[in-house]
């Protein structure tokens, strides 16, 4: 833990905005191995203070960076975009600059161009880039990028009227310019990304561009900075987003203001996550308002996963389990199998009561489609939402050997090897084929035994760890034969 101290402008440190989130949460500390110390940040005079953890900051390999992508986006654009190819909102029938559209539409370029090495998505990606520079809003010396349609945030509060502003736009056009000044030696993106770091040095005044401020002794990088007033949403997947940025500009310039404003801001996104979970159900999307998090529960997982690659500190994929735990990946589909016997579909409503039943009696084997594999409300168990056959509408349990989805479900990479220990002696290392078959072979490992591991999944409806280093690599084992750290 570190006391230190960097000259850079200052920011505003704001108290008590947390008071109207759910109430707190104990981190638990098997999940989080040290506490931060407060950190003066980092201004002359000091400005305000927030906490941070000293986190190695590493760079990384292609493959297993922030954005990475396998596969290129197609050089026909099918989203919406003007005639030059610069990607738009359609809003109203009125095309509108989108900050966040065009940064990411950037990024996916960019990674299309390291794919194919087609110039064309690089010129493309520069088009998206420069449109960002051209519609730029200078603060103190940090360019801020507008959006230039009104918002209503969550539909509980007041429009933000245009300009407002966005520190998840701001990182991820940060992301573009290093990444484009890397692929391309161009100065000009340089340029651009120093001007975009410095609107994280700005000190947040009401009606003026801002988004870096803290609540209660935390860094926020605010995704939805209220135009009027120094409060917002502390909108946790933006914030983490925003941070990615920094992580770009600390790869290329090695600043150390950028790397300690990096520490504060994955200090935050480690330690609050309690306050973001949901015991059994889906994280939340925010801390000012609580809100159901939906689909973004699965960016929740992953970014924790990318943040573990990025400080190699176990307590990101600790945390990145737990949110699994409580709910699985979203958009997970494939076939169910149901094994002769008793089965019952039920129907929800929702707040997780049962509305209708539908028992059925197999006497062989039976297939059917499921579109999701989700948890319930207040209900324990996962479920299968299935949809054809006799069973179609219904949800059925998952019971491993009696229903479940055939072979490897619910994937998360861990992007880097992740530590373990073998919990259960001579445990059995599984391979699974496409037709979900399994054959297994007893291991020699030993109780303590230090493995790694670089996957997780459920196969066959059993949670398994993938081994990643030994005479196993490749093979998994179950959940509970590996003690992660």
């Amino acid at each position: 833990m570190l006391r230190g101290a960097i000259a850079v402008g200052g920011l505003g440190a704001v108290a008590g905005l947390a008071s109207g989130c759910s109430e707190s949460r104990t981190i638990d500390p098997k999940l989080v191995a040290s506490q931060p110390s407060p950190a003066v940040f980092l201004g002359s005079p000091i400005k305000a203070n927030f906490d941070y953890e000293d986190f190695e900051i590493r760079e990384l390999r292609d493959g297993i960076r922030p954005y990475h992508m396998s596969t290129a986006v197609p050089l026909v654009d099918p989203g919406t975009h003007d005639p030059s190819g610069v990607r738009m909102a359609l809003l109203g029938g009125k095309l509108y600059d989108h900050p966040v559209g065009q940064a990411q539409y950037g990024l996916h370029l960019i990674e299309a161009h390291r794919l194919t090495k087609n110039a064309e998505y690089l010129n493309r990606a520069k088009k998206q880039a420069q449109r960002l520079i051209d519609r730029r809003v200078l603060e103190g010396d940090g360019w801020f990028y507008p959006y230039p349609f009104r918002y209503r945030l969550h539909r509980s509060e007041g429009y933000y009227e245009a300009p407002w502003y966005s520190m998840m736009a701001q990182g991820q056009a940060l992301s573009v310019f290093c990444r484009l000044f890397t692929v391309t030696g161009e100065a000009k993106w340089k340029a651009a990304a120093d001007a975009t770091f410095a609107s994280y040095l700005v000190t947040p005044v009401a009606g003026k561009p801002w988004g870096v401020y803290v609540v209660d002794g935390k860094l926020w990088l605010e995704e939805y900075p209220n135009p009027k007033e120094v409060t917002g949403d502390q909108t946790y997947n933006g914030h983490t987003f925003s941070a990615y940025g920094l992580w770009d500009y600390w790869v290329v310039t090695k600043d150390e203001r950028a790397k300690v404003l990096l520490q504060g801001a994955l200090t935050t996104t480690r330690d609050v996550y309690g306050d973001i979970a949901n015991r059994q159900w889906r994280s939340k999307y925010c801390l000012r308002h609580a809100k159901d998090g939906g689909n973004y529960h699965s960016t929740h997982i992953t970014q924790h996963i990318q943040c573990f690659a990025i400080t190699g500190d176990t307590a990101f994929a600790r945390i990145a389990d737990s949110y699994y735990n409580d709910f699985p990946p979203h958009g997970i589909t494939g076939t169910v199998l149901l094994h002769p016997g008793d089965h019952t579909g039920y129907q929800f409503d929702n707040q997780g009561v049962v509305t209708a039943t539908k028992p059925i009696r197999l006497v062989q084997p039976y297939k059917a489609a499921s579109k999701g594999r989700v948890r319930v409300k207040d209900q324990l168990d996962i479920w299968y939402e299935i949809s054809d056959g006799e069973l179609a509408g219904y949800h059925v349990k998952e019971m491993p050997g009696h229903s479940y989805q055939i072979g490897e479900a619910a994937p998360i990479g861990y992007r880097i090897p992740r530590p373990a220990s073998i919990a259960l002696a001579r445990p059995e290392a599984y391979s699974i084929d496409a037709t979900g078959a399994m054959t297994s072979v007893l291991t020699n490992y030993r109780v303590g035994d230090r493995v790694t591991l670089d996957r997780r999944a459920v196969l066959n409806g059993v949670d398994h760890l993938r081994l990643a280093n030994g005479p196993y690599t490749g093979r998994w084992v179950r959940y509970e034969a590996a003690n992660r750290t």
